[in-house]
C-alpha cells in the first residue's frame, strides 16, 4: 500500500510541475480505525471508518496554492492538482516563503510504530476488552451505586510525502486505545473519574489495571471538601502534568507563535527559563511512541530536539516556514491531522526527563499543598498566566493526602512556574500528548470555595 500511495503522489508532483508549479508537495494517507463505546451494559455506538485521500501544495514563485481530495483515482488526483496550481496563481505573495523543504540526510529507522496484532484486531477481540474493562471497574465498585461507561478505539494510518525537492518517504502506523469512565453515588455525593492506556501495541493494553485504576480512582474523590486558600507548594501528577507542560510549555516554544509574538517565552532562546531539575526533549523518533515518525508533515526526518537543559531554552519547534523565516535547522516538527489540512507545527514525544522517587515520595515531601492529579486548563500563550481548575486533587498535609478537593484553582504565571519547580519524580506516564512523571513547584496561589 505504502509503494502505491509513493506512486500516487510521484506522478501527482510530475502533472503539478507540467502544469507550471515551480514546486509541488503532495500527501496522500489511507486510514481504517473502528470504535466501540459503552454504556450501562449496552454498546452506545459502534463505527468503523475508512478514509483516503491526497492533499496538494503548489508553489508559483512566492504564491502558494492548497487543494484535497478524499479519492485516489487518477481523475480525481489530476484534478486536484490543477486546482492546487491554479489557487496559487492566483494567491497573494507570502513575502517570508522561501521553499518547501529539501532531502538533506537520511530517514531514521523507528521501532514499534505498527503492529500486526492492532491491524487485524476484530470487533469481536474489541468487545471482549470492553467486557474485560467494564468486570475490572465493577469488582472495585461493588458497595456503590454506579453506572460505568468504556470505549476502544483503534486505527491502522498508511501514508506517503512526495515533493519536487528529493522528498519521497512513506511509512504506516497503528494506534489502540481503551478507557473506563465509572460515575458513582453514595447518599447524596456522586462523583466521576477515568483512566485510560493509549499504545501503538496491542501487548501493552491491560484493560483490569484501566478498569480497576478508573474504579479505584473515582472512589477516592468522594466527598470533596475546599480548602483554606493561599499560596503552597502544588504537585501536578502525570495527567496535569502532561496538560500544564504539553499544551502550556510545547505551545510557547511553537516558533511561529514565537515569531508573530504570541508566546509567553518570545525573545527567551539562550536564556535561563526554568529550573535545573526540569529537562525536556521532543523526541521524534522514540521507539514505540505515540508521537514518532520516520519523517515530520512535510517529509523530514524527525529527530530529538533538546528544549530545556540546564534550565536553559535551547530550541523551539519548527517547520521548514518558520526554520527558512529564522534561517536555522529545521527541527521536524511539522504535522497535519491529514491530507486535508495544511502543515502546522506541533510536539512529537514531549518528554521530561525522570527524577528520583514516586509520586507518595512527593507528597511526604509537602507540609501543606495540593495535589492535582488532572486540570484541562492551559495557559495563556500570550502572557503566560495559568488560573488552572484542579479537576482532580487533593488537599496534602504533613506529608500525608487528607481528602479530595473541590472548587479548587491554582494561580500562577507560567514564568514562575517553570522556575519554581523543586522536586521531579520519576513515576514515568505517556498520555497522548507527552511523557512525564510528576513534578512539585514550591507554591502558587490556591483559591477554594
Amino acid at each position: 500500500m505504502e509503494k502505491h500511495l509513493l506512486d500516487i503522489g510521484e506522478k501527482a508532483v510530475r502533472a503539478g510541475l507540467d502544469l507550471g508549479a515551480d514546486q509541488v508537495e503532495v500527501y496522500t494517507s489511507n486510514t481504517r480505525s473502528f470504535s466501540i463505546e459503552v454504556e450501562n451494559n449496552a454498546i452506545k455506538s459502534a463505527d468503523e471508518r475508512r478514509d483516503i485521500g491526497i492533499g496538494v501544495r503548489s508553489v508559483v514563485g512566492k504564491k502558494i496554492g492548497f487543494a484535497y481530495v478524499t479519492s485516489a483515482e487518477a481523475t480525481d488526483v489530476d484534478d486536484c492538482v490543477a486546482r492546487s496550481v491554479r489557487i496559487a496563481r492566483a494567491a497573494i505573495d507570502d513575502p517570508d516563503f522561501q521553499s518547501l523543504p529539501s532531502l538533506t540526510s537520511t530517514y531514521p529507522t523507528v521501532d514499534g510504530l505498527f503492529d500486526n496484532a492492532v491491524d487485524v484486531f476484530s470487533s469481536e477481540e474489541a468487545a471482549d476488552m470492553i467486557i474485560r474493562v467494564v468486570d475490572s471497574s465493577k469488582e472495585v465498585l461493588q458497595k456503590v451505586d454506579y453506572a460505568i461507561a468504556a470505549g476502544i478505539q483503534t486505527s491502522t494510518s498508511k501514508s506517503a510525502i512526495v515533493n519536487s525537492l528529493g522528498i519521497a518517504a512513506s511509512g504506516r502506523k497503528t494506534l489502540i486505545s481503551i478507557y473506563s469512565y465509572p460515575i458513582i453515588k453514595e447518599g447524596e455525593d456522586q462523583t466521576a473519574s477515568y483512566d485510560y492506556q493509549v499504545s501503538r501495541s496491542l501487548s501493552e493494553i491491560d484493560p483490569e489495571h484501566v478498569g480497576q485504576s478508573a474504579a479505584e480512582l473515582t472512589m477516592q474523590f468522594l466527598n470533596p471538601r475546599v480548602v483554606e486558600g493561599g499560596d503552597m507548594p502544588v504537585i501536578f501528577a502525570p495527567l496535569g502534568a502532561s496538560t500544564v507542560l504539553g499544551r502550556g510549555l510545547g505551545g510557547a516554544v511553537n516558533a511561529e507563535e514565537v515569531q508573530y509574538g504570541r508566546s509567553y517565552i518570545s525573545d527567551a532562546l539562550g536564556e535561563e527559563i526554568a529550573s535545573h531539575l526540569l529537562e525536556v526533549t521532543d523526541n521524534g523518533i522514540l521507539p514505540g511512541g505515540i508521537g514518532s515518525r520516520s519523517y515530520d508533515a512535510e517529509g523530514v526526518p524527525s529527530r530529538t530536539t533538546p528544549i530545556i537543559s540546564s534550565g536553559v531554552l535551547r530550541s523551539l519547534l519548527h517547520s521548514s516556514y518558520t526554520a527558512n523565516k529564522d534561517g536555522v535547522e529545521n527541527t521536524g516538527n511539522a504535522s497535519r491531522p491529514s491530507y486535508s489540512g495544511l502543515p502546522s507545527i506541533s510536539t512529537s514525544n514531549f518528554m521530561v526527563a525522570p527524577g528520583k522517587g514516586e509520586l507518595t515520595d512527593l507528597v511526604s515531601e509537602i507540609d501543606r499543598g495540593i495535589l492535582c492529579r488532572n486540570t484541562a486548563d492551559r495557559p495563556n500563550m500570550t502572557t503566560g498566566e495559568l488560573s488552572a481548575m484542579v479537576m482532580e486533587g487533593f488537599y496534602i498535609e504533613k506529608g500525608e493526602v487528607q481528602y479530595p478537593v473541590k472548587n479548587t484553582l491554582i494561580g500562577i504565571n507560567m514564568k514562575e512556574l517553570l522556575k519554581r519547580v523543586f522536586l521531579v519524580g520519576k513515576d514515568i506516564r505517556t498520555t497522548f500528548t507527552m511523557t512525564t512523571p510528576s513534578f512539585a513547584i514550591e507554591r502558587a496561589t490556591i483559591t477554594s470555595g
